[in-house]
């Protein structure tokens, strides 16, 4: 029998060759084995990072499950259409896929509140960034989680700790103009409610969270606008402080529970303002239904309406005191209110208030002849 050559090319080559095929065998033996539990170990960490949005932590691994099932009720995916993924399970849409596809959960959270959870996404300094924000029936935040790739420890990583999030409790996420407006700012340059200070020394991870649930939770409101659908995000985006109607062309006050009153309570399908003791801003609101205040005055068709005519503001609506040959109008100003109302010729209007072409004040049939004007 020929002794092998150990110290040939040929035999190095296929020494190698089998060690290779040998060790890839035995890794994807092993990552076939493992991949079970390593699924469950990155399931158990997702539904962990949800829970910690509804404000439970701490809970052992064993416990997570159980937890999640009991606070989460009910979930949805939508396109950017807002049309809603049949059989689309919110929990298997990646982060990667968000914007994409929006998942929302319905739950309660550790304090008994109703809440709409969303999975938002965003880019850091060095990687990605991921999150939940929790939403209550108000548009108030009622808690949140944010976590990262590869931020720097002890700066951009500290996003990820819950004195950081725990700013985010309690604040609104809407302007006063109905759009989003929670945002990270400079830390220490927080002024307004809808502000969260950043990080110090993390100016662009602060930033990335910023941007991530300001453009994220608008992105969300508006394809659950899309959608017609009824989760927090959407109802405050249409009544946040009820000073007007959303301000969407196709939303009118007419429409139920939309925004009605300066009180912050909503109108019903007639925009019954009268009910409120506070007047619609919106034209959809009939005057006559308001009380005598400033925005009914003002509004389109004011003057013509039960007991608005001494309005203030009434003058000025269309139509009125300052209408060519509107002194005696039905509706208007009273009689004597609007004197001297002038022709262009400087005469006084003749009792039918109309001027005629010339510029004379003339009656019906006169025909610009200013001696037909006769007495007045």
């Amino acid at each position: 029998m020929a002794k092998i050559n150990t110290n040939s090319n040929v035999y190095t080559i296929i020494y190698a060759s089998v060690m290779v095929i040998i060790v890839a065998f035995l890794l994807a033996f092993v990552s076939s084995a493992l991949k079970p539990a390593q699924d469950a170990n990155v399931e158990i960490d997702k539904k962990s990072q949800i829970l910690a949005a509804l404000n439970v932590r701490g809970l052992a691994k064993s416990d997570i499950p159980a937890k999640y099932e009991e606070l989460i009720k009910q979930t949805a995916v939508y396109d950017a259409d807002g049309q809603k993924l049949a059989d689309a399970d919110a929990f298997k849409v990646e982060t990667k896929e968000i914007g994409e596809k929006f998942p929302v959960y319905q739950a309660v959270d550790a304090n008994g509140a109703e809440v709409t959870v969303f999975p938002l996404k965003g880019r850091g300094l060095w990687g990605g960034l991921w999150g939940y924000v929790a939403v209550d029936a108000q548009g108030k935040v009622t808690g949140a989680y944010f976590d990262h790739e590869s931020e720097t420890a002890g700066l951009g990583a500290l996003i990820k700790e819950v004195p950081f999030q725990q700013q985010f409790v309690g604040r609104p996420v809407f302007g006063t103009d109905g759009k989003v407006a929670l945002n990270v700012v400079k830390k220490g340059s927080a002024k307004a409610e809808t502000e969260v200070d950043g990080v110090t020394g993390a100016t662009l991870t602060s930033k990335g969270v910023g941007e991530m649930v300001l453009s994220g939770l608008q992105a969300y409101a508006d394809v659950l606008a899309k959608a017609g659908g009824s989760s927090a995000c959407q109802k405050h985006e249409a009544c946040h402080k009820a000073e007007k109607c959303c301000d969407k062309p196709d939303c009118t006050c007419a429409q139920k529970k939309q925004c009605a009153c300066k009180d912050g309570s909503c109108g019903d399908a007639a925009c019954n303002c009268a009910s409120d003791a506070k007047c619609c801003k919106r034209e959809e609101c009939p005057c006559a239904k308001c009380e005598k205040t400033e925005p009914c005055a003002k509004a389109e068709g004011c003057a013509k309406a039960e007991g608005c005519a001494k309005a203030e503001g009434c003058a000025k609506a269309e139509g009125c005191a300052k209408a060519e040959g509107c002194a005696k109008a039905e509706g208007c100003c009273k009689e004597g209110d609007a004197q001297a109302h002038k022709c262009k010729s400087g005469n006084d209007c003749c009792k039918s208030g109309q001027c005629d072409k010339s510029g004379s004040c003339g009656k019906p049939g006169c025909k610009g002849d200013k001696a037909c004007c006769g007495q007045r």
